[in-house]
This record gives C-alpha cells, structure tokens and sequence, in this order.
C-alpha cells in the first residue's frame, strides 16, 4: 500500500491507498515539536484501528509545509515505517509547469491539489483550499499552475480577532448562521466570521475569474470546504482528499 502524508500547519492528513483506492484516510493535529516517536505512537495506532500495519506500506510520500517537523518524519519513516520517504518539492515534480516566479517558494500541498483537480476534469481550474491559510489556485486549459491568492484562513482571522478585541468572547466551534442579522455579541461574531469569509472567497474567485481567457471550473478542499461551499455562489464542487489524491498520483508517476 501507498502511505501518502499531508503535513499542514494546523492538521496532517494520511491516507493509505491501494493502486487507486483511498482505503483509509485520517486527521491528527500538527505538533511541530512532535518527536519521531511520538509520531510512531499516534500514527501507529490509528493504523492499528483501521486493521493496517505499518508493514503493509511500500511506498511513502509526504508533502509538508512545516519545514522544522522535517527530520522528525524522516527519522520516523526510517524507524516505523522502514521506509526512506519522498518528500514532494514543487520546483522538482514534472508533472504540472509553474508560472511562479520562484517555485521553491511554493508550498507542495498547493501542487499536489493542482495535480490532483486538473487530473480529475482536464480543464481550467481554481483550486480554493481551505486550510490555516486559505489558498487559490489557478490552472491554465493546459494544466499549467498560472499563480493564484493566499488569504488568512477562517481560524486564523478568528484567532486575530479574539486576540486584539479583549471584550469579545472566544468562539471555538463554527456553525452556519441561520440569519444575517444577530442579536447578540456571539452571534454577530459568527456572522461576520462565516458570512464575511464567504463573500472574501466569492469576491477574491470572482476577480480571478477575470483573468482567464475561459470560463475556470472552481473546487475546493479542506477541513472548512463543505460550509463554505454550502453558500458559497463560486465553489461547484468539494473534493475533501484532493492533497492526498494529488500525493498519489506524483508518487505512481514517480514524478517528484
């Protein structure tokens, strides 16, 4: 089986894959001072309650954008997994050119959804991931990743807020608000956080739209996709292991 890792700054996502088949898929919190063991611990185990074995892995791939956790998964594939990893690094994968003016600026979980999406529909694309940044990934009817947007993300504007208005309780969950206009303190935060996120990803997909010689396809993915989408007038579809399928397709190419 293929072990694929995507390694975000609040979550990390594996997924074990059997030829094209996401067998298992899992979420566990980033911890960036995490140890290999540590690592072992908590990944083994939520292979144990799937029924898997690290054994059970021929291959693994991982992409990251937590530069410091680097040596922690390496010593940790090596270790558990028996495995020498690959880790994905954009300005080194053949499958989709870059406009970006520095590649290796460009953080691989990026890539792999770009992969991942244009695979999927071949056609001109923007890729909306909804992580601890929210990212906006445009692609070319070629399959040319153009560039694209970086916004804070929902949680990351929600812990802004919390931080610098002292008087404003701490909202910890989110959940769609039945109506635009609230009628206490912790209500009105949710409006503006859910609702204005929602019109920043519609405003922001919409301007983007405008720089496309064709009318783009846009998807999302992330841990917020499914409730931004819900109200969203801009996202058509949301395809939750966009990352992980975009990991699996470098990895079978050997692309990377």
């Amino acid at each position: 089986m293929l072990f694929t890792l995507d390694v975000g700054n609040t979550n990390m996502n594996c997924g074990l894959w059997l030829g094209d088949q996401l067998k298992a898929d899992w979420r566990l919190s980033t911890r960036r001072e995490a140890t290999l063991d540590e690592l072992g611990l908590a990944v083994g185990g939520l292979f144990r309650q799937g029924g898997y074995n690290f054994s059970d892995v021929v291959g693994f791939i991982i992409s990251s954008v937590v530069p410091p956790m680097r040596p922690a998964l390496e010593r940790f594939a090596v270790k558990y997994v028996k495995l020498k990893p690959i880790f994905l690094e954009p300005h080194k994968q053949t499958i989709m050119p870059l406009k970006y003016v520095n590649p290796m600026e460009m953080g691989a979980d990026r890539v792999a959804v770009s992969i991942a999406a244009y695979r999927r529909f071949h056609s001109a694309l923007i890729v909306v991931d909804l992580g601890t940044a929210t990212t906006f990934d445009c692609i070319s009817a070629a399959g040319e990743h153009l560039g694209g947007a970086i916004a804070p993300g929902l949680r990351l504007s929600a812990e802004a807020l919390f931080q610098k208005a002292s008087r404003l309780p701490r909202l910890e969950l989110f959940d769609l608000p039945p109506r635009a206009i609230a009628r206490d303190t912790i209500g009105s935060i949710n409006v503006g956080l859910i609702y204005g996120y929602i019109s920043l990803v519609d405003g922001l997909t919409a301007r983007l739209k405008k720089e496309f010689p064709d009318e783009p396809r846009v998807v999302a993915t992330g841990g917020l996709a499914s409730m931004i989408a819900s109200e969203s007038s801009q996202i058509e579809e949301v395809l939750p292991e966009l990352a992980l399928e975009g990991l699996k397709i470098v990895y079978q190419e050997k692309a990377w």
